[in-house]
């Protein structure tokens, strides 16, 4: 049912109507997001000179951007879970109060970026230990990316509002328009065509900002032309601590979730190293690949946040736990299908990349484990849904960190056999038990990381579902 105050009203009509037709923009937003990440590296990689520096560059600096601004998404999940709840509710009076004070919020994470892009970025980059071919070219692109980060973020707190609203095709319009400018420009910049100045990777970058800019414009025209009821009084951007003070509650779990798992990202991608070219570009290629099957998890899970938080907003406990229940049989069903491809045609898909024989080998055998992980994955994607939906994200925080820094990192490492060689200490404790363990994927140690990835998903989404069945994200008070 459409709504007059904008979005839809997700407490009333077919719940597998409202599911998809949430759903199915988010996805197809994703999948123009992943194509947004592909661009500069596609067009980079055709310079004629540097082709190969430029592309490391842009692989370089993505990790740690997303790593920076992953901080940021918590407060995404605040906006989408308030924004719900009070529409569902019936206080609209309060949505504008709540836009007022991420105004004040976007103001500080500004100033963030900024500080981070002029003051500390050449620090990080000496700690990760970039080599110094690359470094200058890696400060210069990170700090320009890092500027447009303030416009991406407008865009995403519009978007995580109206996804509260039961929107979800304006934000995916306005994605849309952003990376058909980024995709336009790109070359244009990079190699200079028409009376523009060859850049090279440093247009990548401005190029990138640009793009951004077009999407914090249009979310602003599109906030005063179909969504009014959150543009803020004056008196909505006064500071009102106790306001304040459950958006950082919601937030914060989030947010420190979302950081800690880029950065355990990052240290995986430290283990993936060790074993080379090909273990790197397998591991890389199949990552891609994965997320583009997992999009339509991504999509319900976004989806079911919005109907969650409007039905606990309206007291309808019933029909958001049946909103569940739909969105766990769809997600088993199109990952079900998605899964038996990877299992069965994954070599097939890294082909389409690369038609290397030894990475087609390691990646088919890849896929035969991680396609497993990816239907337990998208489980655990449902059950964030509603945790966030709901206002409920200290035990997500605690399930996301537990599955990457408790289990996952641990067990690739005991698993490859490098116990002895990171914690000798541990390693004399048991070291039968470990020489054991490890000879689970002998011959082929990096195997490790995808059984570590199984294990660590099949428990999460078990662990996910009894806390679901608890019932605590019920009685969330906001």
């Amino acid at each position: 049912m459409i709504d007059k105050t904008h979005g839809r009203d997700l407490t009333t009509g077919p719940i597998l109507k409202n599911l998809m037709v949430l759903a199915l923009p988010i996805m197809f937003a994703n999948f123009i997001q992943t194509i947004y990440n592909l661009t500069d590296a596609f067009w980079l990689g055709k310079m004629p000179e540097h082709a190969l520096e430029a592309v490391a560059v842009v692989g370089l600096a993505f990790p740690i951007v997303f790593t920076i601004m992953a901080f940021g998404f918590g407060f995404m999940v605040a906006g989408t879970a308030l924004i719900a709840r009070y529409k569902g509710a019936g206080e609209l009076e309060r949505i504008s109060e709540v836009t007022g004070q991420f105004v004040l919020i976007l103001i500080v994470f500004s100033l963030i970026f900024l500080s981070i892009a002029f003051f500390l970025i050449e620090p990080i980059i000496e700690l990760l230990k970039v080599p110094p071919e690359l470094q200058p070219d890696a400060i210069s692109y990170i700090r320009i990316v890092m500027i447009g980060m303030m416009f991406m973020f407008i865009f995403m707190t519009y978007q995580s509002f109206s996804h509260g609203l039961g929107d979800t095709f304006t934000p995916m319009l306005i994605s849309l328009l952003s990376v058909s400018c980024n995709i336009i420009l790109d070359p244009i910049v990079i190699f200079g065509w028409g009376p523009f100045p060859k850049l090279g990777i440093i247009g990548a970058a401005w190029a990138t900002v640009f793009s951004r800019v077009i999407g914090a414009g249009l979310a602003l025209y599109f906030l005063r032309k179909k969504a009014r009821i959150l543009i803020p009084h004056l008196k909505d951007i006064k500071p009102r601590w106790s306001l304040m003070s459950t958006i950082l509650k919601i937030s914060l779990p989030a947010s420190i979730s979302h950081s800690l798992t880029s950065f355990g990202f990052l240290f995986l991608q430290g283990f993936v190293n060790t074993f080379g070219t090909v273990v790197i570009g397998v591991f890389s290629l199949g990552n891609r690949l994965t997320g583009f099957f997992m999009m339509p998890a991504m999509g319900l899970s976004n989806a079911l946040s919005s109907i969650v938080g409007q039905n606990l907003g309206a007291g309808n406990i019933k029909r958001a736990e049946k909103s569940v229940l739909y969105a766990l049989g769809w997600v088993t069903l199109l990952m079900g299908i998605g899964s038996f491809c990877l299992f069965n045609f994954g070599g097939t898909f890294i082909k389409l990349f690369i038609n290397d024989p030894e990475i087609v080998f390691h990646g088919s055998r890849m896929f035969k484990i991680t396609s497993i992980a990816s239907i337990h994955f998208s489980i655990i994607f449902v059950f964030n849904g509603v945790f966030n939906g709901a206002g409920y994200t200290k035990p997500a925080m605690v399930l996301n960190i537990s599955r990457l820094w408790i289990l996952r990192i641990p067990l690739t490492y005991i698993l490859a056999g490098k116990v002895a060689e990171y914690i000798p200490w541990l390693y004399a404790t048991a070291p039968d038990l470990f020489s054991k363990l490890s000879e689970i994927v002998t011959p082929y140690s990096f195997d490790s990381l995808f059984w570590a990835m199984v294990i660590s998903n099949l428990f999460v989404a078990i662990i996910s579902l009894i806390i679901y069945l608890l019932g605590g994200w019920k009685r969330v008070k906001i």
